[in-house]
């Protein structure tokens, strides 16, 4: 079975063409964030999305659905580990009494900030007989 095959066995949902176009050159980045969102977060309504451009970033903004969704910040990090070079903020914002999932995609010409870093040291040890 194919990874597109497996992917789509579990989603009915769809980001709508006509939403994706306001993407321009991010059109496989964003869609790709979706479905990953998707498959980490089984409650997403992806036809309720839209995509706003804002300065140096796009906001991709999408509405949960069932009467009590929840996120785990696992999931939330996963998003951003997908690409963290152009994925800035993974949030999720209560408007209007609905939560929505909101990424902020950052344009490929804007410097990466780096707010966590993990150092790893490996040492080899030398032993004199």
């Amino acid at each position: 079975m194919s990874l597109s095959a497996m992917l789509h066995k579990d989603m009915h949902n769809e980001v709508p063409e006509a939403v994706l176009k306001h993407c321009g050159d991010d059109k496989v980045l964003v869609e790709n964030l979706l479905r990953l969102a998707q498959a980490e977060l089984l409650v997403l309504n992806l036809p309720s999305t839209t995509i706003v451009q804002e300065q140096n970033k796009l906001v991709i903004r999408c509405c949960f659905t069932g009467p009590a969704p929840s996120v785990c910040l696992t999931s939330m990090r996963a998003l951003q580990a997908y690409s963290p070079a152009r994925v800035g903020e993974v949030r999720i914002v209560l408007q209007e009494g609905s939560m929505h999932l909101v990424i902020d995609v950052c344009d490929p010409s804007v410097r990466m900030g780096a707010t966590e870093l993990e150092i790893v040291r490996i040492v080899k040890r030398h032993r004199l007989f």
